[in-house]
């Protein structure tokens, strides 16, 4: 979509942006041809049903597929993946038949994750960005840690109370929230750090009270088994992964190449939380670092993205506004590999850094008055 860099083309043009995203979100309906709503869930919903009944199997890859009664028909792996801490959070869910409590939890996490977005600033719209749809199909914990850690990002006058938040994030997936430390600790968040050790301590200590010490070892055993079932076995999943060392990997590379974007990575998150830049900058940051250097994340993961995406698209005085539009509707198609719609949502913050440049000039950010749609 091209159009001419003239203020007053630019509501109407991110009107026509969102007719887009409508279009694509409603399009995630379309998987249902394939698999019903909510098969991530099942997953879940199989480990927590396997925590309550049968904890020495909670890892046992093919019982809990069998606990779901599996939609797509036997031989079809289902796993439990998350750590034991994770299960505090879902074994309420699994109390009634699992097509059910993705309902609840979608609506539940979803709810909580559209505050969150209107919290940090996003406008009400940013629903509509597809990759909402599609972490919604899935019935994935991507809404309950993305509204964690943006409700945590805004609470710098509760630290204690954001730690717990984080703690309670990192508990559930704990890889999301890797780079999180030295963010905190660029932003010199002292108390915040400690109440998110202490938190995500204290969720442990009670799983372990409650399922004992067995699966935490059995967790971390079944955590090679379960890269190698999507990145080695399942190659239609990895076309779908977003992180670099999927790409890698998809391209019969050695995937293991991408750890060298570490350092890159954990630089750009400190610069990015030390000098205080804005909170989507921030969110980028935080979630695409960790991206950066994970084995495997899927494209649902996104979602994770949406909020600033949309912070970045309401920007429409900004004269950098045709690069960031044109730069979210490539993101919000299915590319594969999915590791070019992370590394479209990346150029976000960049478009903005190299603009900076003094080879550039000055590019004015946000006018003082924004327009009524670009609030939402």
């Amino acid at each position: 979509m091209c159009f001419p860099d003239t203020p007053t083309l630019r509501t109407p043009a991110l009107l026509a942006t969102l007719f887009v995203f409508a279009v694509l979100s409603l399009g995630t309906l379309h998987g249902l041809k394939l698999q019903p709503a909510g098969v991530d869930f099942a997953g879940m919903w199989g480990g927590a049903k396997a925590a309550v009944s049968n904890v020495g199997r909670l890892y046992d890859f093919h019982y809990v597929s069998e606990l779901q009664n599996w939609p797509l028909g036997p031989g079809r792996l289902r796993p439990y993946a998350y750590p034991p801490s994770a299960l505090l959070f879902l074994v309420p869910f699994s109390m009634v038949p699992w097509n059910v409590g993705y309902l609840i939890w979608t609506a539940l996490t979803g709810a909580f994750f559209a505050w969150a977005g209107f919290r940090v600033g996003a406008p009400k719209w940013f629903v509509l960005i597809p990759w909402v749809a599609s972490a919604a199909f899935c019935g994935q914990v991507t809404f309950l840690v993305g509204g964690l850690v943006m409700a945590a990002l805004t609470l710098t006058e509760a630290p204690i109370l954001a730690g717990v938040l984080f703690g309670m994030a990192a508990a559930v997936k704990p890889q999301l929230l890797m780079l999180l430390p030295l963010a905190l600790i660029a932003e010199a968040r002292w108390k915040t750090i400690v109440a998110t050790g202490v938190t995500g301590l204290a969720i442990g200590a009670i799983a372990g009270l409650v399922w004992g010490l067995a699966p935490w070892f059995e967790w971390l055993n079944a955590l090679p088994r379960f890269e190698h079932l999507v990145v080695s076995d399942t190659r239609g999943l990895v076309y779908n992964a977003i992180t670099p060392y999927s790409a890698l990997t998809y391209w019969n590379g050695e995937g293991s190449v991408a750890l060298l974007l570490a350092p890159g990575a954990a630089y750009w998150v400190w610069r990015t939380f030390h000098r205080g830049s804005d909170i989507a900058d921030r969110l980028i940051a935080l979630f695409g670092g960790a991206f950066l250097i994970s084995p495997y994340a899927m494209s649902y993961e996104l979602a994770l993205f949406a909020p600033a995406t949309a912070i970045y698209l309401a920007r429409t005085r900004d004269s950098r506004w045709p690069g960031y539009v044109l730069a979210a509707i490539a993101q919000a198609f299915v590319i594969h590999p999915a590791f070019f719609n992370l590394a479209l949502t990346l150029t976000l913050p960049l478009q903005k850094a190299l603009s900076a440049l003094p080879i550039f000039g000055r590019h004015p950010e946000v006018d003082a008055e924004p327009s009524l749609i670009s609030r939402g």
